[in-house]
């Protein structure tokens, strides 16, 4: 088929066009929430649109759809089993949770080359480079728009809308620039930038992130002799166990959750009030046997915030290892080697602790520029033998 030379750039330059419109629709939505009261509605129309545009693509042949088709009818199944369980936001959730697959797929049926690849990592660090200048910015002129939390708890993450969002970009990031220039990680102004922010967006898990990323470089891009690399270690590991007393049993709003709600509730955010408060509660009281097979749930606001869980809260059981095992398969479709194991169990260590992982549509877009990073390297260090 012949497109028009618009469109056949449009989906050459996808990927990094996928980037821009969900970032800037993104920051228009945090501007309505701010200043106008309400959540805008071009995220969720810009990404139904994409998911449309991708399931058209991708729905042949049929016989590699064929674990989509499945989830649907675990989804289906569950849902029959709850009361109001095919309300609009569920049925918009279960398309949330198919989007990062779709994405996937798309580009594993049409993979991207080394020019497009590069425009689309380009474009990541200039948003990078954009969006740290404006935390930066909004730490120092204590701007509301920018901050990664309503009230009074500390954090700062520009125009992405919410705290999990870039969380997940930051760690994202940090992964990214170890990658692309291992040894010279710390030579380069980008990569002090993140760092920057990944301290001033305030969360704890991108503190996790943080110190693992520098336990990886310490031990396979330093140039420190091996007993040296101990000794720095060990100083880290001091310095970041004495940070978490300071912040948890001395000063803080952590060290007050932490006397008032305990000390899982000071290092989860409440995430396990919710997991024994509403979760367990609502599986309780409307979970029949199939259920707990295939997942059920019709009121969003039960879910516990921890991205695992949520995922057999949605699916069910049976459900919840057929999505992991697609969402496996349709990401990891190439080698890990060497210390590259490393960052993806920094992310599910993340994931664990945070939530809106699967079901983010912008999530998908950073993963894909890891995944992305990876094949570039992979293939440039093969020809390169």
């Amino acid at each position: 088929m012949n497109y028009p030379k618009f469109l056949k750039f449009s989906q050459a330059k996808l990927a990094a066009i996928l980037l821009v419109l969900f970032y800037v629709s993104e920051a228009i939505s945090k501007f309505s929430i701010v200043y106008l009261d309400g959540k805008s509605f071009l995220p969720r129309a810009i990404k139904f649109l994409v998911l449309l545009f991708l399931l058209f693509k991708i729905i042949t042949p049929i016989k590699k759809f064929i674990l989509p088709i499945i989830l649907l009818l675990f989804f289906i199944i569950g849902q029959l089993f709850i009361y109001n369980g095919f309300n609009t936001e569920i049925i918009i959730s279960f398309s949330k949770f198919l989007f990062p697959l779709f994405l996937f797929f798309y580009f594993n049926k049409y993979p991207q080359n080394q020019l497009t690849q590069n425009i689309f990592f380009q474009t990541f660090e200039w948003l990078l480079i954009i969006n740290g200048f404006l935390i930066i910015g909004g730490f120092v002129l204590s701007q509301e728009l920018l901050k990664t939390y309503e009230g009074p708890r500390f954090g700062y993450n520009g125009l992405i809308i919410t705290s999990a969002t870039s969380t997940y970009v930051y760690t994202i990031a940090l992964f990214y620039f170890l990658i692309k220039l291992n040894h010279t990680f710390f030579k380069n102004y980008k990569v002090w930038l993140t760092i920057v922010c990944c301290i001033l967006v305030g969360t704890k898990a991108l503190y996790i992130a943080l110190f693992g990323v520098l336990l990886i470089f310490l031990f396979y891009f330093s140039y420190l002799k091996k007993p040296h690399r101990k000794l720095v270690a060990s100083i880290l590991v001091i310095f970041s166990l004495s940070l978490i007393y300071i912040f948890f049993f001395q000063y803080g709003r952590f060290n007050e959750i932490r006397l008032q709600q305990g000390l899982f509730s000071s290092i989860l955010s409440f995430r396990d009030d919710l997991l024994v408060g509403e979760t367990l509660p609502y599986i309780k009281n409307n979970w029949k046997w199939p259920n707990y097979l295939f997942g059920g749930i019709s009121d969003l606001s039960t879910r516990a915030q921890m991205g695992f869980i949520d995922v057999f809260y949605f699916w069910g059981i049976v459900g919840g290892i057929v999505y992991l095992y697609t969402y496996y398969k349709s990401y990891l479709n190439f080698d890990l080697n060497n210390w590259k194991i490393y960052p993806f169990l920094i992310l599910i260590v993340i994931v664990f602790l945070s939530g809106n992982f699967f079901e983010n549509a912008s999530v998908a877009i950073y993963l894909l520029i890891l995944k992305e990073r990876l094949i570039y390297d992979s293939t440039f260090d093969k020809k390169s033998l």
